[in-house]
C-alpha cells in the first residue's frame, strides 16, 4: 500500500482544496467534503463517471495520476472547478 500512497499523495498535492484523512482500514482523500479516493489495504479506488473504480497498482504512473485527477473533477464543487481547478 505504500507505494501507491505514495504516488496518491504526489498526484494529490497540485489538486486544490483536498484532504488526506484515515477512516479506520481506509486512508481517504476528499475535496472539500467529497471523497474521490480510497485506500483500503492493497486496493484503490476513485470515483469515476459510473462510480468508483478501482485502479492497479501496477498501473502506469501518468494513468493513476490521470484516474485521480479525473476523480477529483467528479468531487469538487463547481465554484472550486470554475476558480481553475488544476
Amino acid at each position: 500500500m505504500t507505494e501507491m500512497l505514495d504516488r496518491i499523495r504526489e498526484a494529490v498535492k497540485v489538486l486544490p482544496a483536498t484532504e488526506e484523512r484515515d477512516a479506520g482500514e481506509a486512508t481517504v482523500f476528499s475535496v472539500e467534503g467529497n471523497d474521490f479516493v480510497r485506500i483500503v489495504g492493497d486496493s484503490t479506488t476513485v470515483r469515476g463517471d459510473d462510480g468508483w473504480t478501482e485502479i492497479d497498482a501496477d498501473s502506469d504512473p501518468v494513468a493513476v495520476e490521470d484516474a485521480v485527477a479525473h476523480a477529483w473533477e467528479l468531487a469538487a464543487p463547481r465554484g472550486l472547478l470554475e476558480a481553475g481547478g488544476r
